[in-house]
């Protein structure tokens, strides 16, 4: 008898020692599946538990090897009525076999299972409708993408590059991209703060002229890479940071989970995103579309909403007309929370937390709700299907936005500049004393990024 499974026989009857010593479980059948290129993931169907636990040992049948659960690589979240364990440390073969139980705790009683048992009999790979650029296939609920933020360090990110440059249209944000200071990984988060641009350039930064050079990420015909101040057209009084998934990972449908605590301060936004990874239907006017995955303002007086769905429009009513909304108890940015974007080839389904808030049907086309809106653009969605513009690849950004002339209403109380104006940007700067105050945790923290094929 080898050393592993003599550990796996005295792990077993620990395990049945603790079990018979505790109030045992008595509820649902959990339910096993083995997830690709690794790992697996175990389900329950909620029964009014406030925490869901696993713990168990592998055996490897091929090695004669054991493995005990550990909580690194793993996950517990509630969707849909079900608790979900997910490990993703280990590739399972068949003849492998899981040893766990589960433990759960309801109306504060603590309750254990005795052990169960799932032995892999083959490949259940079936082919998913997700879509991963460079590969040929992938699995149904296989994991695409996973970022944990465990690095230091931005450079150590390998699925991700940060974006240099001066955004324009067509929102025209009062901040500029750039990733020293504004950029730092802390507790196996990634964050992402706001910084002064006086702090960096002195004083006299509004009528700097600067070129990014090759640094820029942009686009050189829009302006993306210079700015020459003049007027009112002053440098951005804010820098920021923006990262991107373009170059490295490109999907259309699946599921993407965001656990983020979003950014608090007056005129502030964040940026959880799916934006278009060749614009396929054009580039202005947000043509091509985009997605947020959360999305709450940071003023006090609007940060208890939340949104999230698709952008097809720059411009009112329609750019808000898809989104869908949730009011929290509290302001969305006191605390992390799960933001979740199921996107499929007939619609879209947000959930924060676990809970379903809203669901987005493209019925007979978004080009045929665009046009009752006057959308011009959107003639140019008739060549896709009926989820046109959201059925071509799109990439994960994460950023930090400040203001801008869309994003908040001019009938908004306290508001330093008004939409459209050309002195905008200026007139913000100008009335630092009525924002800056509220500019106290103006970070947006994202613990993970993790996307599931459907």
């Amino acid at each position: 008898m080898t050393c592993d499974v003599r550990g796996l026989l005295f792990f077993l009857i620990a395990l049945i020692g603790t079990c018979l010593a505790q109030i045992m479980y008595e509820g649902p059948e959990p339910n096993v599946e083995v997830l690709h290129p690794k790992g697996f993931k175990v389900s329950l169907k909620d029964d009014g538990y406030s925490s869901f636990r696993v713990r168990g040992r592998l055996f490897f049948l091929n090695k004669a090897e054991t493995r005990v659960l550990t909580e690194r690589d793993t996950n517990v979240s509630k969707r849909d009525g079900y608790w979900v364990y997910e490990n993703w440390r280990h590739k399972l073969e068949a003849g492998d076999t899981i040893f766990y139980v589960i433990n759960v705790n309801k109306r504060g009683i603590d309750a254990m299972s005795f052990i169960y048992d799932y032995t892999v009999t083959e490949s259940s790979c079936r082919e998913s409708k997700t879509v991963v650029r460079g590969e040929k296939s992938v699995c149904e609920g296989s994991m695409i993408f996973q970022e944990e933020f465990e690095k230091t360090s931005l450079s150590d990110l390998c699925n991700w590059y940060s974006e240099i440059m001066f955004p324009r249209e067509p929102d025209f944000p009062f901040n500029a991209y750039v990733s020293n200071d504004t950029i730092s990984f802390e507790d196996g988060s990634l964050v992402i703060r706001p910084v002064l641009s006086e702090t960096q350039y002195g004083e006299d930064f509004l009528y700097n002229a600067f070129d990014l050079g090759a640094r820029c990420t942009g686009t050189e015909d829009r302006y993306e890479c210079k700015h020459e101040a003049s007027g009112a057209n002053v440098f951005p009084p804010v820098l920021t940071a923006k990262i991107s998934t373009r170059h490295h990972f490109n999907f259309k449908f699946g599921r993407i989970e965001v656990r983020a605590k979003l950014p608090a301060g007056s005129w502030l936004i964040p940026e959880i995103n799916l934006e278009p990874s060749d614009h396929t239907y054009g580039q202005d006017h947000y043509e091509s579309g985009f997605m947020r995955v959360a999305f709450a303002r940071g003023n006090p007086s609007l940060a208890k909403k939340l949104y999230g769905g698709p952008v097809l429009s720059d411009t009112e009513p329609f750019r808000s007309a898809l989104l869908k909304e949730k009011i929290g108890i509290e302001s969305w940015n006191k605390d992390f929370h799960n933001y979740t974007l199921v996107w499929r080839p007939d619609g879209i389904v947000l959930l924060v937390d676990g809970e379903q808030y809203g669901t987005v049907s493209p019925e007979g086309g978004f080009i045929e709700s665009a046009r009752n809106y006057s959308v011009t653009h959107s003639w140019h969605w008739a060549k896709g299907t009926v989820m046109a513009p959201l059925d071509e690849m799109f990439h994960v950004t994460l950023g930090l936005r400040v203001g801008g002339i869309n994003e908040f209403p001019d009938d908004l109380a306290d508001k330093p500049w008004v939409n459209g104006a050309s002195k905008a940007r200026l007139d913000f700067w100008s009335n630092i004393d009525s924002w800056y105050p509220s500019w106290h945790n103006t970070a947006l923290h994202v613990d993970y990024v993790r996307i599931y094929a459907l």
